[in-house]
């Protein structure tokens, strides 16, 4: 596992309540049109930070598609294990799996859009995942924020809206292009 900043895996039991309460929300959710409000496109390089079950991962991936690359990073070896058997079962092959709280290994200034959907509050050391967010985004790079209810109830560390764009907008890293019922989508402007 690369380096983690920290963080520790949620043990087995809750991750297995949090897949099956993301499952049902699913149901309720256009995640397609989710991956879209963020600008992905053909060709995209996408990471899907705390990719969870894979929800992100497996709609960017068909939509990049044979030309881009979807990198799936969790901490959660059950969660990669999940994206693994449901890119076999779509015959998704632009999909690598990273297993890690924070380094994503990847190359700076590399990646398109970033999703960081229901994950920051979950996160301990926040910083350290935006500041590795920010290194690998290309400049007009897209960060995909969304954090609902129950991320930020079964968290302690959770971070507010008006928190996390201080955080973001200060040293005018990040500018807010699009929001939408609390699904933000933040520039790299620099």
């Amino acid at each position: 596992m690369k380096g983690n900043s920290g963080q520790k895996q949620m043990p087995a039991v809750r991750f297995m309540v949090m897949t099956v309460i993301m499952s049902v929300r699913k149901l309720f959710r256009n995640i397609d049109d989710e991956v879209r409000y963020a600008g992905v496109k053909s060709g995209d390089l996408v990471l899907d930070f705390g990719c969870g079950p894979g929800f992100n991962t497996i709609s960017a991936a068909r939509i990049v598609g044979p030309e881009g690359k979807v990198f799936a990073l969790d901490i959660h070896e059950r969660a990669l294990g999940i994206v693994q058997k449901k890119a076999e079962k779509y015959g998704l092959d632009n999909i690598e799996t990273i297993c890690s709280g924070c380094d994503t290994g990847l190359e700076s200034n590399s990646v398109d859009v970033v999703y960081l959907h229901n994950t920051l509050p979950m996160i301990k050391n926040k910083e350290d995942v935006l500041n590795e967010i920010y290194r690998v985004l290309k400049v007009g790079g897209r960060l995909s924020y969304m954090s609902r209810f129950f991320s930020r109830a079964s968290s302690e560390n959770s971070m507010s809206d008006e928190e996390l764009w201080e955080y973001l907008a200060g040293g005018n890293k990040f500018r807010v292009v699009k929001c939408r019922k609390g699904h933000f989508i933040f520039e790299k402007m620099r």
